[in-house]
């Protein structure tokens, strides 16, 4: 099962080999589009950053999502994962309104804390 409309540019989706266990993942070619955003801060526009996205998000809209997923970033690509496929899909519709709202998305890379940038 994948599911790359919803939460476009991110894709959700089911791991073939771990039933149960579910990714949402933003690639590097996506994330440029909002690069500018980042640079603003003086941060970077990568998998590190697309974390602390996540964070701020949580914190600020969906504490109750705290704790229910984990985050795997690396430089081209962030992935949030877990066995709560319900938690994900509320951080895709978080992180894609984000994506689609360079204000939304603004506000959470202001509120966030600098170390979850890196």
């Amino acid at each position: 099962m994948t599911d790359r409309e919803t939460f476009q540019p991110l894709v959700f989706f089911e791991y073939d080999h771990k039933p149960g266990h579910y990714c949402l993942m933003l690639t590097e070619d996506a994330m440029f589009a909002v690069a500018d955003v980042f640079e603003e801060r003086g941060y970077e526009c990568n998998g590190y950053a697309w974390a602390g996205v996540a964070r701020s998000a949580v914190r600020a809209r969906a504490p109750e999502l705290e704790d229910r997923f984990g985050c795997d970033p690396e430089a081209g690509m962030f992935v949030a994962y877990g066995e709560d496929a319900e938690a994900l899909r509320a951080l895709g519709t978080l992180l894609r309104e984000a994506f689609e709202d360079r204000a939304v998305l603004r506000g959470f890379v202001e509120a966030g804390d600098p170390d979850w940038f890196d």
